[in-house]
């Protein structure tokens, strides 16, 4: 409850059971950590099980959507959301296993080489910056993995791309859903 965000304790829950018991290996991977409310929740899911780290992609800049409040351009502009978002890992004694990486995802996807079982996306809100997300990184979702899509029917671009890529999608089974948090099982 203490930390900022925008994700309702029953979505943070489906991605804490997701990241402990989710099928597949590899990695997990968040697109879009904001102050760590998300990360935390996977954090403590990978935590409980012994599977490994969540790695947290951000530009901890804040995203378009977020420039217009008051209280994080005063954040942004002491150097970013990076140093809160440390601190609330580590007050919820989650800080080792979580690896923030600070780039955008479209750079950070250039150099990333290792298979995912878990892919959040939750950055980028615009139809055009899911679905570059999606595409960039869904090539590393190994069979039985999942994708994370979170904010369907609450923004409209993201509702948008979940309605004409990820409901119809042949390679991908809708697998659960919880407010407007939705995943999907690669076939």
């Amino acid at each position: 409850q203490d930390v900022p965000g925008y994700l309702f304790d029953t979505e943070g829950f489906l991605l804490l059971s997701l990241a402990a018991h989710g099928p597949g290996q590899g990695e997990v991977v968040e697109i879009g950590s904001f102050m760590g409310r998300s990360t935390c929740w996977l954090a403590a899911g990978l935590a409980q099980a012994g599977r490994g780290k969540v790695t947290a992609i951000d530009t901890f800049q804040g995203s378009p959507e977020h420039q217009g409040d008051e209280r994080l351009r005063a954040i942004i502009e002491q150097g970013g959301l990076l140093a809160g978002f440390r601190e609330n890992l580590r007050k919820h004694g989650l800080l080792e296993h979580a690896v923030p990486v600070q780039g955008d995802s479209q750079e950070v996807v250039r150099t990333w080489e290792r298979p995912i079982r878990l892919l959040f996306i939750d950055g980028d809100h615009s139809y055009e910056g899911v679905c570059r997300d999606f595409i960039a990184w869904e090539r590393f979702v190994v069979p039985g993995g999942v994708v994370a899509l979170h904010d369907v029917g609450v923004w409209d671009d993201v509702t948008r791309f979940y309605a004409a890529n990820m409901r119809r999608n042949k390679r991908y089974r809708e697998s659960a859903g919880v407010d407007s948090l939705r995943s999907f099982v690669k076939l």
